[in-house]
């Protein structure tokens, strides 16, 4: 930490801040650079400057020729030509010609808005039909953006056709940035996948060997000799459009981040699981908005016929931040992931000049419900758990992902199947959406018209699964992707170490030629109710190599029916998630028929297989089958690839699905592994004598009555999550600690018990109980003098519960003091051992008896316990202390634990700081040995008796608590559960988050979202021995809290805070 002894100003203003978030721990003199926007004209050249970065662009071309920062003359490659540096380009063909690559260069330069705040640049090239055949007909206006105080640059284009000009297509269009190669050599596109990159030099004749597929290397003699023996290829670090929202590099010396944040999707094409290039040997970063990678030619947007045609790509954020630490990428890399979060709040942008980029004024916003209606499974409909939801331009169901000439704006939807889609384009839509775990696609049959400011609620929208009978088998999990099949292990010849026991194990080089090597001399074969999908069924139907050349191959999956309706027609569902060149032919009971029953025909150019994916374009084939071609008993379908021309060729993650027609009468049977749907119930409550039990279909949650502590969760074939073994009054439980008018923060340790039990809500969408304590005057000294409303909540289709309490003191009550108030979850020590609370504190724990002696030694602080003879010998000489797992209250919104066997997470979501006491930074618990699972609301951890609530004799005082959300999930088999368990509870998080304030407590003191207000501001710092201007308060804390001194709030634990950054 950097303290300077100076007295400074703040002004709060209330225009909107146009300065972004300054880079971490920068030198002083560009942490605290307040300097104006300045732009200088150089001829050939023009450079944007803000004091903290420094841009050159040619003039007129509009090419980024170097990028000064932090001491660096320049980040990009200063070897390379001026035009290979920093560029937009695209690649362009007529009709039925080869593309062309083109860089693209202005010729026209002019600048629109130039202030103090803000600098934008035009760089125009304009098309006339002298150009025709030697440049792509477009008109094409790059921008760049330069807001004072932003630790960057900004930029976007207008692409435009106009009406009558010639047909042409696109197959790619995107920036370049090449770094420098001395400088960047440590890449970084997620929390799991980063690392020290070869050298481009590595990837030349002499030092790599070039492999099968021309993109891909072999590393032979890089000048990291670490590296020898790694595969490079750049489309193992590929990603889907709705992850690539930060990557970039870091440089080590002086550490500095390079990183490009894209803050939307809405102008890529192809949806939000469309795979992209992000970052990769050079070192090269890439802001991709077209392409066909993954995909094909179906993702090369077309014009023909004079179609006018006009689209905005971006604007992106060149992000750049430094830090002191040496050798910490992952510093820098936090940071960043920081900075991308703040520029999505953001979007849409206010600073483009541009009239084409729509500002949040001119857009609109769509809202509703995802049902599902599967009457094969139950005559009720269910919400669509984690539904994909997105408006795309009117077209056929599902034309969404072969989509990419206009917009897209994507949502997921929560566990009730509620989503918001915000800050549409004006224009004509479809809503489109699929559901995880179903198969094919829904659309809204109505056109969607979005105006400017409109709102447009949806209702309940209620999609039906292409379904003909019950289910006889299933293999596979509809989520458009082969992530749960059995994917090899690489040739070790062959490997990067990267992705070694990574769950991205399929970006693997050459896992297609591992097929041959599994089956040398016959092809796979399945049998229903025997094999397992993630380890019988290869993930990918590729040629088999058979002496020096390739040959198709035959799948066979074996089956048995009872009974047979010889009249009757059943149904095969095959979900194909990628395909290159390939054709499946489907035939029954016969291999040598010469017609099959079915082909698809040659489908698919998404090489996939060669570029390490594992999904592309998605298909669907419903597939009849006479019941005559059937017999009782075994049944053999054989699935034919027969196209070999190349090792590329397959088709990914064949999901099969045999169902019966309505006229069949053999009973459903479920294969062995089949993906279990729960059970799409209203919620259900039933009063017991002595407990009360809520139960929704995912999650059955006991409490006892009338004290309303938390005795059962039974969740996922597992009776109790909480430990049984204890007893009921230690399980999960509202507790205080409390003292009569003193000091100090010690007291009476009190588990609230309710006296008073009460339904407030039942119906099927939701279940609110209360469980009350009311305090009365002869209780003094011996109770709390608070009445306390303990609310439990469980709404349909949610995966868990919600908590809340309501605390009064009434006037002319006895004065008291509260040391601590929270929610306690203890856990079951035979289930829970992994515990999780960020992305980078996470780890196996201790058991309890491990604390205990012989087995643990007390250190000199009481909670610290030196493990001497732990249970799982591999902690031993570890110390554990419950306080080494506190967090920031900014940063304790979600913690908890895993179960591996079967694999389930427990967890515990705060969405709101605003009942939490000392502001953003107090610490507080969080998870810890028990397994404990905490909800903190008020305590005196890390601060003492200034946070120790006191109330003076007859004061009145109320406050909500909560709610919080208890969040249970489970894992099938395939994935590694400590890393997608842990990754679902973020994803909900932030579902949490999105969603507050909640709309559904129904007590009447906790304001919903229209009894609410809002502020907003621009916090500028003068500090007159730096620089007589106001410098943007980058990063700063800014909340509101109740009245007092200057820095009261982090003292204040009475009433509510709301705080920002």
């Amino acid at each position: 930490m950097r303290i300077i002894n100076l007295k400074k100003k703040v002004k709060l203003g209330l225009s909107l801040c146009c300065g972004k978030k300054v880079p971490i721990e920068q030198q002083e003199s560009q942490t605290m650079s307040g300097e104006a926007v300045r732009l200088h004209n150089q001829g050939r050249h023009v450079v944007m400057d803000n004091g903290i970065v420094q841009v050159t662009l040619s003039n007129p071309d509009g090419i980024i020729t170097g990028i000064r920062y932090n001491g660096i003359d320049n980040l990009l490659e200063p070897l390379n030509a001026e035009h290979n540096r920093g560029y937009w380009d695209l690649v362009w063909s007529g009709p039925g010609v080869k593309g062309t690559f083109d860089v693209i260069k202005g010729t026209d330069f002019r600048v629109i808005v130039e202030n103090e705040e803000l600098v934008e640049l035009s760089f125009m090239r304009t098309w006339d039909p002298s150009l025709e055949g030697k440049c792509v007909p477009l008109n094409i206006d790059k921008r760049f953006v330069m807001l004072c105080g932003s630790s960057g640059i900004y930029s976007y284009a207008i692409y435009e056709h106009l009406k009558d000009w010639p047909d042409f297509e696109i197959g790619e269009t995107r920036i370049t940035f090449k770094l420098s190669k001395d400088k960047f050599q440590y890449m970084a596109i997620a929390d799991n996948r980063q690392r020290c990159m070869p050298l481009p030099d590595d990837r030349m004749s002499g030092r790599c060997q070039t492999l099968a597929f021309a993109e891909a290397v072999l590393l032979l003699d890089p000048k990291n000799k670490e590296l020898a023996g790694e595969v490079d290829d750049k489309y193992q670090y590929s990603c889907m459009n709705k992850d690539i929202q930060v990557h970039g590099w870091v440089c080590n010396d002086p550490p500095v981040g390079f990183w490009q944040i894209t803050p939307s999707d809405e102008f890529r094409s192809g949806g939000p699981l469309k795979q992209s290039l992000t970052s990769h040997v050079g070192p090269t970063t890439l802001a991709i908005f077209l392409s066909s990678h993954y995909a094909g030619q179906d993702l090369d947007p077309k014009f023909r016929g004079g179609e006018p045609w006009k689209k905005v790509f971006g604007p992106v954020f060149i992000y750049l931040n430094s830090a002191p630490i040496r050798d910490d990428p992952f510093f820098l890399w936090e940071d960043a992931k920081r900075q991308m979060m703040a520029e999505v709040q953001s979007w849409p942008y206010s600073f483009p000049a541009s009239e084409d980029f729509q500002k949040s004024d001119q857009r609109g916003n769509v809202s509703g419900r995802l049902l599902i209606l599967d009457r094969y499974v139950s005559e009720d409909i269910t919400p669509a758990n984690d539904a994909y939801v997105g408006l795309a331009p009117p077209g056929d169901v599902g034309s969404w992902q072969r989509e990419c000439k206009d917009y897209q704006f994507w949502t997921r939807a929560d566990n009730r199947g509620y989503f918001s889609i915000k800050n549409i384009r004006s224009g004509t839509y479809n809503l489109y959406a699929w559901v995880p775990g179903y198969i094919g696609d829904y659309r809204c049959e109505a056109v969607i018209n979005i105006t400017s400011g409109c709102f447009t609620e949806m209702g309940d929208l209620v999609y039906e699964p292409p379904r003909d009978g019950p289910t006889l088998w299933e293999i596979g999990i509809p989520d458009r992707s082969a992530a749960e099949f059995y994917v090899p292990d690489p040739d070790p010849k062959y490997i990067n170490k990267l992705y070694v026991n990574h769950p991205d194990r399929f970006r693997q080089y050459g896992l297609w030629s591992r097929y041959t090597e599994l089956y040398s001399d016959a092809d796979l074969v399945y049998t229903v109710g025997v094999s397992d999908y993630s380890k019988d069924w290869f993930f990918a139907q590729v040629p088999r190599q058979k002496d020096n050349t390739h040959v198709g191959t035959t799948w066979q999956i074996k089956s048995k029916l009872n009974i047979v309706d010889r009249n009757g027609t059943y149904k095969l569902r095959v979900a194909i998630a990628s395909a290159t060149l390939a054709e499946m032919q489907v035939r029954i009971n016969d291999p040598n028929s010469r017609r099959p029953l079915f082909t698809t025909g040659l489908i698919g150019r998404d090489n996939s297989v060669a570029r390490h994916g594992i999904h592309g374009i998605y298909w669907l084939f419903n597939i009849n089958v006479p019941g005559a071609q059937l017999v009782e008993g075994d049944n053999t379908i054989f699935l034919t690839q027969p196209r070999c021309t190349s090792p590329f060729q397959g088709l990914i993650a064949i999901v099969l699905y045999h169902q019966e027609s309505t006229t069949a009468v053999e009973a459903a049977v479920v294969a062995a592994g089949r993906r279990v749907i729960m059970p799409p119930i209203g919620v259900q409550l039933l009063i017991q004598d002595r407990y009360v039990m809520m139960d929704n279909g995912f999650v059955q949650v006991t409490l006892s009555k009338p004290e309303g502590i938390v005795t059962g969760i039974r969740y996922n074939g597992l009776d109790n999550l909480l430990e049984i073994r204890n007893e009921e009054t230690n399980r999960g439980y509202w507790d205080l600690v409390w003292s009569e008018a003193s000091t100090g923060t010690t007291g009476i340790f009190d588990v609230i018990k309710g006296t008073e039990f009460e339904v407030i809500v039942e119906n099927d969408d939701q279940v609110e109980l209360s469980f009350k304590r009311t305090w009365d005057p002869s209780q003094e000294g011996k109770l709390v003098p608070l009445n306390i409303d303990k609310r439990f909540v469980m709404v349909r289709g949610s995966s868990g519960f919600y908590s809340y309490a309501i605390y009064e003191h009434l006037q002319a009550w006895p004065a008291f003091q509260i040391g601590e108030t929270r929610i306690a979850f203890k856990l079951r020590k035979d289930k829970f051992h992994y515990m999780a609370m960020a992305d980078n504190r996470q780890r196996y724990m201790p058991l309890p008896d491990d604390r205990l002696p012989p087995r643990g030694q007390p250190l000199a602080y009481p909670e610290a316990v030196l493990l001497t003879n732990p249970i799982e010998p591999e902690l031993k000489g570890e110390v554990d202390d419950k306080y080494q797992y506190s967090c920031d209250n900014k940063d304790n919104r979600v913690h908890g634990w895993i179960c591996t066997d079967p694999p389930v997470g427990l967890w515990q979501i705060t969405p709101s700081n605003e009942f939490r006491s000392g502001g953003p930074v107090k610490q507080n618990l969080t998870s810890h040995v028990g397994p404990t699972t905490l909800a903190m609301f008020l305590s005196a951890h890390y601060t003492g008796e200034d946070l120790v609530p006191k109330f003076t004799a007859g004061e009145y005082w109320k406050k909500v608590f909560g709610p919080v959300f208890m969040y249970v999930n489970s894992e099938y088999a395939g994935n590694d559960p400590l890393v997608s368990l842990w990754e679902d509870a973020k994803l909900q998080m932030m579902i949490e988050v999105q969603s507050w304030p909640y709309s559904f407590p129904a007590s009447e003191d906790f304001p919903k979202s229209d009894q609410r207000g809002n502020i907003s501001g621009r916090l500028l710092i003068q500090d007159r021995y730096i620089s007589d201007d106001y410098i943007s308060a980058n990063g700063a804390y800014v909340g509101l809290a109740p009245p007092g001194e200057v820095g009261s709030w982090q003292r204040e634990c009475k009433v509510t805070e709301v705080w920002t950054e």
